[in-house]
């Protein structure tokens, strides 16, 4: 870690900079916990000090010159994402807070700028953030992935005791890595967008996690003969009153049945009113809960912003070749237009490969789509079509001719994030 932390003067009094040490650290971690909620100086510490991917460097602070009093703060916490199989790296902003006497005096909106600048930087592919709603709209953000997505399962609906199907569930310890590895590589790869996982970030998860408000224990699913056949992890603090389930691999419907009846068992011990299921729809555990007449919940959505979406384009080149020999375009060579009334690009096209992405002023030609910039993140991301955008975007359009090959280019996605903290 640098003794010499990046440094910015602001007005007024105040300094914009980097934590520089472990003194900083104590200093960051007292505020955002005077922020976030008294006793979670451990989180932001243990984020900060053990995390394998979140460096110090990359949390920021205002403080006043003359008294070093935190006034503000946020952080750049990396992730890697695959979509459709390409690696991205995104950067969430998380931890974002302001002390009260100083909201209303765009701290924030400084921050963001020094947050930009280490997005690009650090050739980051994207950024999100959970975020309060509408505010983050103002820097380029929309919403373009399911977050806290839930179903209800009241405890008299599933199973107890637990059926005799063979299965058993225990806690996880670090001999399952190599297991707990495979099967979450496993469900993030039956998913268009997932969050990528190594043994350096399980090895977290299951260690010094624990002993954080995002900490979730891990429960591997055993067959008869031993054997591991699946995982799921419950965390011990969130949204809601409920048990959570925050995480399951591909279980088989039986595995998932009995995992249920277990879930329902901790539940009951620890005097929750019922299970909250925060996972994707079509997962076997939420299916057989659906069938034992769960419920869906509200959802959220993660935040998302495209720092170069042109860049984006062409990284995910492979992607859109691969959709286009899927269907009717197998052979397309033409030129297609993205206007998005900020900046514009035109795609080139030969026997279904696109070789080109190129810069073009905005309105300088006919446009195949027409898209406010904020809203090609849920586009590509396949969280909302064009079909859902336009009755309430009146300024999101495509012709009639180039609507089938947009469907093919961007369908809608399965996509889904775990947590990596």
């Amino acid at each position: 870690m640098s003794k010499i932390p990046w440094t910015r003067e602001l007005d007024s009094g105040l300094r914009m900079r980097a934590v520089g040490g472990l003194e900083d650290i104590e200093r960051v971690a007292a505020f955002d916990a005077l922020i976030h909620g008294a006793g979670s100086e451990s989180t932001w510490r243990t984020w900060m000090r053990d995390h394998p991917q979140i460096q110090p460097t990359d949390w920021l602070l205002v403080e006043e010159q003359d008294t070093g009093r935190i006034v503000a703060s946020l952080c750049l916490l990396p992730w890697r994402i695959h979509y459709a199989g390409i690696e991205l790296r995104s950067a969430e902003q998380g931890v974002v807070g302001t002390l009260p006497e100083y909201r209303g005096r765009k701290l924030q909106h400084m921050l963001n700028l020094r947050f930009a600048e280490l997005v690009q930087a650090g050739d980051f592919d994207l950024s999100h953030i959970q975020g309060i709603p509408y505010f983050y709209r103002q820097f380029g953000y929309e919403y373009a992935l399911p977050l806290e997505a839930w179903w209800r399962l009241e405890l008299h609906m599933a199973p107890s005791p637990p059926p005799a199907l063979g299965f058993h569930c225990r806690l996880a310890n670090l001999s399952d890595l190599p297991a707990l590895v495979q099967f979450y590589d496993q469900a993030a790869a039956a998913l268009d967008v997932a969050a990528l996982r190594d043994e350096a970030l399980w090895r977290y998860l299951l260690g010094p996690a624990l002993h954080t408000e995002t900490a979730a224990e891990t429960w591997v699913v055993g067959d008869a003969d031993g054997h591991s056949v699946g995982y799921f992890r419950i965390a011990y603090q969130g949204f809601g009153q409920g048990l959570i389930v925050a995480e399951v691999s591909l279980l088989k419907p039986e595995a998932a049945l009995v995992a249920l009846a277990h879930i329902r068992q901790v539940a009951i011990e620890r005097q929750k009113p019922f299970v909250r299921l925060n996972l994707p729809s079509d997962t076997s555990m939420v299916t057989v809960a659906r069938s034992l007449g769960a419920h869906d919940g509200a959802s959220y959505g993660w935040q998302i912003r495209l720092p170069n979406p042109l860049a984006l384009l062409r990284k995910l080149a492979p992607v859109f070749n691969q959709r286009l020999a899927g269907s009717i375009y197998a052979q397309l060579t033409r030129e297609v237009v993205f206007d998005f009334y900020r900046h514009a690009c035109r795609l080139s096209f030969t026997s279904g490969q696109l070789n080109e992405v190129t810069p073009i002023p905005p309105g300088s030609a006919p446009a195949d789509l027409t898209l406010p910039p904020q809203l090609f993140a849920p586009l590509l991301f396949g969280h909302r079509s064009l079909n859902d955008m336009s009755p309430m975007y009146p300024d999101a359009s495509t012709s009639d001719s180039a609507r089938p090959l947009l469907e093919v280019l961007f369908p809608k996605l399965r996509g889904w994030l775990y947590m990596p903290y």
